[in-house]
C-alpha cells in the first residue's frame, strides 16, 4: 500500500469489513476514509470531525455499517 499524507499524525487505521475502505483517526479530531484497490491507487472518500479535540481510536461492527470514535475529551461517537 502506498503511504498516504494525511496532514496530522495518525493514531488509530480501521478497514472495513467487506469493502476496500481504509478510515484514519487523527490528532486534529479528523476521520477520513480512503478507498483502494490491489493496484495501490488510492482516494479520498470522506472527512468529517466529530470532536475539536483529538481522535484516538477507531472500532467498526461486524458488518461496517457502523463506525465509532473515541477521543481524549472521553467521549464516544
Amino acid at each position: 500500500m502506498p503511504e498516504i499524507n494525511v496532514g496530522a499524525q495518525i493514531f488509530d487505521i480501521a478497514f472495513h469489513p467487506s469493502t476496500s475502505l481504509a478510515y484514519t483517526a487523527l490528532l486534529t479530531g479528523h476521520i477520513k476514509s480512503f478507498a483502494y484497490n490491489v493496484q495501490g491507487d488510492l482516494q479520498k472518500v470522506s472527512e468529517l470531525r466529530p470532536s475539536k479535540k483529538s481522535c484516538r481510536g477507531l472500532s467498526m461492527n461486524h458488518d461496517g455499517s457502523r463506525l465509532c470514535s473515541v477521543g481524549k475529551g472521553k467521549s464516544l461517537a
